[in-house]
């Protein structure tokens, strides 16, 4: 019980369903019950470059500033996962549940929970398989791989003797990989949905996961050490390397693609890490066979106190953005040895990050969710911040076409924007 104690602090949710942890010196997100949009300036100005790969929309705003909210469940929604079509979302909450959204229209389409079927604790981690099927994980310890289509689910064995932390799945969706406050990281098959491997090591909860494109696994811990593990689908899985990476837990993990001579040159990816610290450091573990530090930023680190690093996103152009609990986000360019070219501000804690061509979009604690060009500006700059949930935006999601928007939170909804 205090392991699962320490997770829900740790995910920053609390019993009153709001955030406590906004910094003081930077103002509260302008928003209201329907959704405001706040411009920052023409899409044609100065020293901007448009992306003609995305909607010119996500320049402007969206078609409806209000979007259209779907009403889920009284309880915050943790987790969610977009299906490989890009059509639908799939959220988990901390009901035990997991719903189902179809994001052109904002509508429920299933939800995931019956006396059969499910959860009996907290969600805390969804990912999909490309062929369809998800997998989901709770503070129960269970792991379920859901069908495609209806809502059964069949368990992966009974692995893990204390709650589910992450889920990863394998390019191909053959493994599947979780971690587990009981230590361990294990790979699942989901042809047989038996345990394939048990890759010890860590002396504290095994709190982040990251699968590079070129089968490297970074696990990371509530004690700040990372392992990196050969997570290749046959043969022994052994770790690799182990560093500390961090004082605290380590809140983020994310690999990302080498860039500009370092990509023609080494190719591969780099790991990127955050911790509870506020300092974010970068990995090369093709250096010395077990790899090596290459870059340490205090992205999140301020003279009256450290914010954890809440999330990792690269964009297309190859830029590093980082979200923190100091309520900004840091842009590092990989091209000038991970060099600090820019800071926004984001008003709130930080929980989430994705990037959508040269941009990213953050979800924060007041319930927002900031637009920024992080590419295609001089300075990268926030564009305009929607009011998107009433509790802090946890989930954040785009459908394949680019075109829409979801965000999920503590407030329990799902808000679909549309972009042309």
């Amino acid at each position: 019980m205090a392991l699962m104690e320490d997770g829900v602090r740790a995910m920053g949710i609390s019993d009153r369903g709001d955030d406590d942890q906004s910094p003081s010196d930077t103002p509260k997100t302008q928003r209201s019950d329907l959704g405001t949009l706040l411009r920052d300036g023409p899409a044609n100005s100065p020293g901007e470059l448009v992306d003609p790969a995305i909607p010119r929309g996500w320049y402007d705003g969206p078609i409806d500033a209000a979007g259209v909210r779907v009403a889920l469940t009284d309880q915050p929604i943790c987790v969610g996962s977009v299906n490989p079509r890009g059509t639908h979302l799939v959220v988990g909450s901390t009901d035990h549940a997991l719903y189902e959204v179809q994001l052109a229209t904002g509508k429920k389409t299933r939800t995931f929970h019956s006396n059969a079927y499910g959860h009996r604790e907290w969600v805390s981690c969804v990912k999909h398989l490309p062929d369809g099927r998800f997998v989901s994980g709770g503070m129960d310890g269970k792991l379920c791989l859901w069908n495609e289509i209806g809502a059964r689910c069949v368990e992966l064995g009974q692995g893990h003797s204390g709650s589910v932390a992450k889920v990863e799945v394998s390019h191909d969706g053959s493994v599947c990989v979780s971690a587990g406050y009981d230590k361990t990281v294990r790979c699942w098959s989901t042809r047989t949905r038996r345990e394939t491997a048990s890759l010890e090591g860590h002396r504290a909860p095994v709190l982040e996961l990251a699968w590079s494109s070129d089968g490297g696994l970074a696990s990371g811990d509530r004690d700040g050490r990372m392992f990196l593990w050969d997570a290749s689908i046959s043969g022994k899985k052994d770790a690799v390397g182990k560093r500390k990476a961090c004082e605290g837990h380590v809140t983020a993990l994310a690999w990302t693609r080498r860039v500009g001579y370092e990509a023609v040159m080494r190719g591969g990816d780099v790991l990127v890490s955050g911790g509870q610290d506020g300092v974010v450091k970068v990995w090369d573990f093709r250096i010395a066979g077990k790899g090596a530090c290459v870059a340490t930023i205090e992205a999140h680190v301020r003279k009256n106190g450290s914010g954890a690093v809440g999330d990792v996103c690269q964009t297309r152009g190859g830029r590093i953005v980082t979200g923190g609990a100091d309520g900004r986000l840091a842009v590092l360019d990989p091209r000038m040895g991970y060099a600090t070219v820019g800071e926004i501000g984001a008003g709130d804690f930080v929980y989430s990050l994705i990037s959508v061509g040269p941009m990213v979009v953050c979800g924060t604690g007041a319930g927002a969710a900031h637009v920024a060009d992080v590419d295609g500006r001089d300075e990268p700059a926030v564009l305009y911040a929607l009011g998107a949930n009433k509790a802090a935006v946890r989930v954040l999601a785009t459908g394949g076409d680019g075109r829409h928007l979801a965000c999920a939170g503590d407030d329990g909804s799902v808000m679909c924007y549309a972009f042309d």
